[in-house]
């Protein structure tokens, strides 16, 4: 590829060492080096041999992570080889984040050498696995299609951390109703290879979240897609159509990631969590398996989950609602469980458009309920339940939003400038010296 002296980022090289790791080496102007960590250049790891897949499918993990950058920063990138397919859907992905982010100026384009046709001799089936309720509601509905459940080490659990990513592949061994001949990992430094100036790129502070996500874990799937014939692909659903607030992962984003002749699903788009947790209970009900849900990642957590977050109280008190005990599915309900639930509502309460729908959808579920899993006191859990119920939560929508998003902004400048000074900040926080 002749280069010019516009090029920004250039992909010099894609190779597959020992079999298993794809790694890309490319470089980028001066102008745009502030916001990659060109000391961790991206990179994708796999827990089996993928030495076999061509090029124009190797590529699809380094782009899918590279060209939302590139968009919203506007700078170009050049390759040599891609799936033609693929090359189509990044057009159409352009397009869905020009709507999202109608105050952003994004472009950024992508230039090739050569567009290759690619066809997979099959069907498999797939589904990114987090052992999360999202996964576990659509792996309820896949079930019988006996899906690859693919795992990534590097989205929501760093790398570096060990400890958590054991615990990660231990409770996933621990569960009898996988097929562990079918169960794979992929390593890969998603959040790693830019810096804090990406963050930067979107409101609030969320880049993961609202923009790379999607894109992302689905992308590092293509070299196993290719080897395994896999073109039923599955991503689950985090929210549903009423929620109006850009994210990185929807249909919009998910079912536009195409290559070869693989299909994107966002699955279980039209269920609400509460309904989620339903779908997991009847599931369970009905086989002989029980299984664990994994909702979070605090650093508190010392199971299987921490139990105390806003996420781990939603979900416990969905699946109180569904009349099913919550130490079943991997909870330890706190003793105080009702006044730690109302402490989300009290004078510092912060509740953003997000969390009021989460909550909202609780209380619906709470209206239409009749029986419920009763902790230790029935009547005095009614009340808890009825007063919970009756909240008005749109008295408390965005109330401290403002200097809660300062404090926010605080952590993650002092996170990513000084990161010994925050690490000594976590260890005082949890108590940990």
């Amino acid at each position: 590829m002749s280069k010019n002296e516009n090029i920004k980022l250039y992909l010099k090289s894609l190779k597959i060492i020992n079999n298993n790791t794809i790694v890309y080496d490319y470089t980028v102007t001066d102008d745009i080096k502030e916001y990659f960590n060109l000391n961790n250049k991206f990179y994708a790891k796999y827990d089996q041999n993928i030495a076999d897949t061509p090029n124009s499918i190797a590529v699809i993990p380094f782009l899918a992570n590279i060209m939302p950058i590139a968009w919203f920063v506007g700078f170009d990138v050049y390759i040599d080889n891609i799936d033609t397919t693929f090359y189509n859907s990044l057009k159409e992905l352009k397009k869905q984040f020009i709507k999202f982010h109608p105050t952003k100026n994004i472009k950024g384009e992508l230039h090739i050498n050569n567009k290759i046709d690619t066809i997979l001799d099959g069907n498999n089936t797939s589904l990114l696995f987090s052992g999360g309720l999202d996964t576990y509601d659509s792996y309820s509905r896949l079930h019988d299609k006996d899906p690859f459940l693919i795992s990534i080490h590097g989205a929501d659990v760093k790398i570096d951390d060990t400890v958590k990513w054991n615990k990660f592949v231990k409770f996933n061994s621990e569960e009898d109703i996988i097929n562990h001949s079918k169960l794979f990992y992929v390593e890969s430094n998603l959040r790693e290879f830019y810096t804090y100036k990406v963050d930067l790129l979107v409101d609030g502070l969320g880049w993961w979240g609202a923009v790379q996500h999607g894109m992302a874990l689905l992308g590092v799937l293509a070299p196993l897609s290719y080897k395994h014939k896999i073109t039923d692909i599955n991503i689950a659903a985090s929210a549903t159509n009423e929620v109006t607030y850009s994210w990185g992962s929807s249909p919009y984003i998910d079912e536009n990631m195409k290559w070869a002749n693989c299909k994107v699903t966002h699955n279980g788009y039209e269920f609400r969590r509460t309904e989620k947790t339903q779908n997991v209970v009847d599931f369970v009900n009905s086989i002989d398996y029980q299984l664990k849900l994994r909702v979070c990642y605090a650093d508190e957590r010392v199971d299987y989950n921490c139990n105390v977050c806003h996420k781990c109280q939603r979900t416990i008190l969905s699946l109180i609602l569904a009349n099913a005990n919550p130490k079943d599915y991997g909870f330890i309900v706190p003793s105080n469980f009702y006044s730690l639930l109302f402490k989300n509502f009290g004078d510092d309460a912060v509740m953003t458009k997000g969390l009021k729908y989460q909550w909202t959808c609780i209380q619906d579920k709470a209206r239409e309920t009749d029986t419920f899993f009763v902790i230790q006191d029935q009547t005095k859990e009614k009340e808890a339940i009825t007063k919970f119920m009756n909240l008005d939560l749109d008295a408390i929508i965005n109330k401290n939003q403002e200097s809660v998003l300062k404090k926010k902004k605080s952590r993650f400048l002092l996170q990513k400038k000084y990161p010994l000074l925050y690490k000594i900040y976590k260890l005082i926080r949890y108590q940990k010296i």
